[in-house]
């Protein structure tokens, strides 16, 4: 995502309250998906995992506090704020095996097949959404993982029953956006927010802008009807 795109200025300034919302506005819920997401992606026994648009660091603190044996992990993200708090929890936590990087993600500074998995939770429509240099993501992400590792996508999608489509879009703009505001101050961010939940591409579409470097794609796990869900896939061979 470019530095300057609207959503940095966003984070920027909902960054104390974004934990809270998103508890709120999934009602608890986002902490058992991003505990289903941890206990997949160490089930494979990675020894460097990479956790992509980090934010305050949820997913991130949680590999590395759940992890049996040596396991590096590193968080990135290009929002300094949001990488403060990450990086504060970590040493209240006194955990060493986590380090927080600053970067974007079209210009990762990791050696080519750096990391044995890459888990990006709630942050890769932030990457793909209306974003015309969405094929330079998937490169970079492709490039920092070694063939045959893993990558786990946690993300927020639009349930495809039309009835359940109707009330989760309804939950968007009558609950999530005004919720948003009046907790973060800044309503524009929680506007963007729930148009991308509500027009993010379906498995199949996220399945086209993958295959050119990942197979065996497979949705992992369906959340709330639909409401969001765990993609895993596999760096193809050289």
């Amino acid at each position: 995502m470019p530095a300057s795109h609207p959503l940095q200025t966003y984070y920027s300034q909902i960054y104390k309250r974004y934990n809270l919302i998103n508890r709120l506005f999934t009602f608890g819920l986002d902490k058992k998906w991003r505990l289903r997401t941890i206990k997949n992606c160490l089930s494979y026994q990675p020894g460097k995992v990479l956790d992509l648009c980090c934010g305050t660091g949820d997913l991130t603190l949680g590999l590395a506090r759940r992890t049996k044996k040596p396991v590096t992990i590193t968080g990135f993200d290009l929002n300094k704020e949001m990488l403060s708090i990450a990086v504060a929890r970590a040493e209240t936590k006194n955990l060493t095996n986590v380090e927080f990087i600053r970067g974007n993600v079209n210009s990762m500074p990791f050696s080519d097949a750096s990391f044995d998995a890459v888990t990006i939770a709630f942050g890769f429509r932030n990457l793909m959404f209306e974003n015309p240099d969405r094929k330079k993501y998937i490169s970079e992400i492709s490039r920092v993982t070694k063939p045959g590792g893993r990558l786990f996508i946690l993300e927020s999608s639009s349930p495809t029953k039309p009835f359940l489509k109707f009330f989760y879009n309804f939950y968007l703009f009558a609950v999530l956006i005004p919720l948003g505001g009046l907790i973060s101050g800044n309503a524009k961010a929680y506007r963007y927010l729930a148009r991308s939940s509500m027009g993010f591409y379906k498995f199949e579409e996220i399945g086209e802008f993958l295959l050119p470097s990942f197979s065996d794609l497979k949705l992992e796990k369906s959340f709330l009807y639909g409401a969001a869900g765990l993609i895993s896939a596999i760096r193809k061979q050289d």
